[in-house]
């Protein structure tokens, strides 16, 4: 099945890895894109219609997680925030519907890298 492929369900397969693939995309832009820049972007890795492009857009300003700028008759469309940030909106989230919370972290750490562990505790101490 490829990107923009209907699943058996009826919706739409792999959404989250185009708009990850989209979001990366923006992330490395230095401004806004149109859609018909993101889809000759896309082209490259993930064919997608003019359409798919578009909705994707969509789906991501309507979650707030881009802004868009009137470009002629189109829309242009950037990140709200960064990288970092959005990852860190999306491990709070994912801790927010976490009962055990202090287990769920305690095991996140456990799968990191020791340099990422060195870096937690350099981050954590450095709060103090």
């Amino acid at each position: 099945m490829h990107i923009g492929e209907k699943g058996r369900n009826g919706g739409m397969a792999r959404e989250p890895i185009l708009e990850n693939a989209v979001m990366l995309m923006l992330w490395r832009e230095e401004g806004p894109l149109t859609p018909r820049q993101v889809k000759a972007r896309l082209d490259e890795t993930h064919p997608v219609a003019y359409t798919t492009a578009m909705t994707v857009l969509m789906r991501l300003w309507k979650k707030g997680l881009l802004r868009r700028y009137r470009v002629g008759r189109a829309y242009a469309y950037a990140p709200t925030v960064g990288q970092a940030q959005h990852a860190a909106q999306r491990m709070e989230g994912i801790l927010r519907g976490v009962n055990e919370r202090a287990v769920a972290l305690g095991r996140f750490v456990e799968q990191l890298s020791a340099s990422d562990r060195e870096e937690l505790m350099r981050i954590l101490s450095a709060d103090e």
